[in-house]
C-alpha cells in the first residue's frame, strides 16, 4: 500500500481527517481537527539525495492534505542523522501551510553513520510537547516517524514513555 494512503488511513482511524480533496471546487471539505504533529525525519548515510528528495516530496503531500494553523494541525519538525538530532522547527513555527511547504522544500539532508532514534526520543518527549513549542492541551498529539532502518539502540521503553503520555505514533520505513 503506498505510504502516504496509509498513514492518512491511520490519521483518519484515529480521528483526525484530511481536507477532502474530492469535492467540487469552492465546496471543500474543512475539518475542525486540531492535531500537533511532530515528523521525526531519521536519515543515515545510506539515504542517497534521490532518497532525501522523496522525504521531501512524501512530506509536500501529507502537509497538502490538511488544514494548517495556530487553531488547526500544527507541524514541528525533528532530523535524526544518526551522531545527532536537530529540531528543523517547532509546532508554533509555521502558521501557514505555505510556510511550512517552503521549509519542506529547504529541509536539508543530514546524513549520518547509524541510527540511535532513542535520543530524538527523548527530544521529542521533552523538549516538543511543551505548550512554550506550540502543543495545545485540547488538540490530539501524533508522531510519525519516517526511517531508512532500524535503531541500533533499544527504543521501545521510550516509546511507552510517549505512548503514556498520549502520544498516538506511526511508523514509516523501508
Amino acid at each position: 500500500m503506498d505510504h502516504l494512503l496509509m498513514l492518512l488511513l491511520l490519521l483518519w482511524s484515529s480521528g483526525l481527517q484530511a481536507e477532502d480533496k474530492h469535492q467540487p471546487t469552492g465546496s471543500q471539505c474543512e475539518s475542525t481537527a486540531k492535531a500537533n504533529i511532530v515528523l521525526l525525519v531519521c536519515e543515515s548515510k545510506n539515504t542517497t539525495s534521490e532518497d532525501h528528495e522523496n522525504i521531501k516530496s512524501f512530506l509536500t503531500q501529507v502537509v497538502s492534505n490538511f488544514n494548517i494553523g495556530p487553531d488547526k494541525v500544527q507541524i514541528g519538525l525533528l532530523q535524526n542523522s544518526g551522531f545527532s538530532s536537530g529540531i528543523q522547527w517547532d509546532l508554533n513555527t509555521h502558521q501557514t501551510k505555505q510556510s511550512l511547504l517552503e521549509a519542506i522544500a529547504n529541509l536539508p539532508q543530514e546524513g549520518g553513520d547509524y541510527h540511535r532514534m532513542g535520543t530524538a526520543l527523548q527530544i521529542i518527549r521533552y523538549e516538543f510537547f511543551k505548550p512554550y513549542k506550540g502543543t495545545r492541551s485540547d488538540s490530539q498529539n501524533i508522531l510519525i516517524l519516517i526511517t531508512d532502518g532500524k535503531s541500533r539502540d533499544d527504543v521501545s521503553l521510550l516509546s511507552q514513555h510517549l505512548r503514556d503520555d498520549g502520544i498516538e505514533i506511526y511508523t514509516i520505513g523501508d
